[in-house]
């Protein structure tokens, strides 16, 4: 840390985050793990990644993105930069006695591990939660697993995809009941949706070891979040018995759907209400009879939607989408084009609230998105790129165990840790 307790490399002019003086030793991998420790980076928390140079993150090979196909450009993956910004890397081998005590003495300076192994892993590795209290009482566990920590399936491995059909998200997600579909792997939904949850766990946890002195294990379920966010479906089948079937694009109560234009390609969305008042303002727009005798209640409407699609997309199909849109919004109708992601780079209102950020980096200067809500007075940033491998091995080691440089180097000849490859030649991100 500098004088101003600024970490190396960060922009000296940002403000302290929120979580400024948190600690937080990152050992996720892929989405989940590493997702969560961002939100922590983003909002000021010195978050640093333990790495094995034996095992690297997966995340550092995606690079289907930047058009690399060598296994040695694993500095270049677009994935593994968004969830790893804001962080150092420091590159350790735990599977050596030197390694995991080295693990353990930074545990006794910091305030939360986060991991997303596989069961078993910790255990194998002698850094169980019983493992990290005794170097720290007051530490904080997220093991974010995937089928939890007990029952009959929890050393199961699984993917975003098995969890949406694990959690019954993919039973609501299809078209009919003979097509569930999940996700997608762009998407990943059950690891983005516990890395969004999950922070304010911690927090919570945080709270009470700061009140108790006492750690808390954070057994958060990936599993168990997807159903979580299933609740009314899980409730109604507990009443009626009666499995849901996926509607697509509908929805029950409402008149919706995405619709085609006079653009190739591009289309848009509206939704309203089901009631009378709604579907007046809607057929006046598209030009439907709004009293015709086939669409004048709710119920013969919701039997009429093939009908009312169609009406509607004779209509959308003469025109662009932003006029779409624009007579749409005019009535009163929530209605929005389809935007894909270089779109999505250039929207006004995302602009406005300051949404992306320009990041640099050694590869080049590249924009990311940044997090969805702001506080007034510390809104979170990114404060650094995502880091090489290895590239803080020797930083973190100083500062936070006063470990001196004849040591670390004698520690790198003997595989303990590594300070990582050189990226000089690596060609910049465009």
């Amino acid at each position: 840390m500098n004088e101003q307790g600024q970490l190396a490399g960060q922009d000296a002019t940002e403000p302290p985050g929120p979580l400024h003086g948190v600690r937080v030793l990152d050992l996720g991998t892929i989405t989940a793990g590493a997702a969560t420790s961002c939100v922590f980076a983003d909002f000021g928390a010195d978050v640093v990644k333990v790495e094995s140079f034996a095992h690297i993150d997966p995340f550092r090979a995606w690079n289907q993105v930047s058009s690399s196909t060598g296994n040695d450009d694993y500095d270049l993956s677009p994935p593994f930069h968004t969830v790893n910004r804001g962080k150092r890397s420091v590159g350790m081998n735990l599977k050596t006695a030197e390694g995991r005590s080295l693990l353990l003495d930074l545990v006794r300076s910091s305030d939360v591990v986060v991991e997303n192994f596989r069961r078993g892993v910790l255990e194998r590795l002698r850094l169980t939660y019983e493992d990290l209290c005794e170097a720290n009482p007051a530490i904080v566990l997220l093991s974010l697993t995937s089928q939890g920590i007990q029952g009959p399936e929890s050393r199961y491995a699984s993917f975003g995809s098995t969890l949406d059909a694990l959690g019954g998200l993919m039973s609501v997600t299809g078209y009919d009941a003979n097509t569930p579909r999940w996700s997608g792997n762009n998407v990943n939904y059950p690891d983005q949706l516990v890395s969004f949850l999950a922070p304010g766990v911690v927090l919570a946890a945080l709270r009470q070891a700061e009140s108790t002195g006492s750690g808390t294990w954070i057994d958060f379920s990936q599993r168990e979040a997807v159903t979580f966010s299933l609740g009314e479906q899980v409730m109604a089948g507990s009443v009626s018995g009666v499995d849901p079937v996926p509607l697509g694009n509908r929805a029950e109560d409402f008149i919706q759907g995405v619709y085609p234009t006079a653009h190739s390609e591009k289309w848009v969305a509206l939704s309203i209400p089901n009631d009378d008042t709604s579907w007046a303002k809607l057929a006046r727009v598209v030009g439907i009879n709004p009293s015709e005798s086939t669409l004048a209640s709710p119920e013969l409407r919701w039997n009429a939607h093939d009908q009312i699609d169609q009406g509607i997309a004779r209509w959308t199909s003469w025109l662009e989408p932003p006029a779409v849109v624009r007579a749409l919004a005019e009535a009163g109708i929530a209605a929005a084009r389809v935007t894909n992601a270089v779109e999505v780079l250039e929207d006004e209102q995302l602009g406005a609230l300051g949404f992306f950020r320009e990041v640099d980096t050694p590869l080049g200067t590249f924009r990311q998105r940044g997090f969805s809500a702001r506080l007034s007075g510390t809104p979170g940033n990114i404060r650094r790129h995502a880091p090489n491998l290895g590239e803080h091995t020797s930083e973190v080691l100083k500062e936070r165990l006063a470990i001196d440089d004849e040591t670390i180097k004698d520690l790198v000849v003997s595989g303990v840790l590594n300070e990582g490859p050189q990226l000089a030649s690596a060609a910049p991100i465009k």
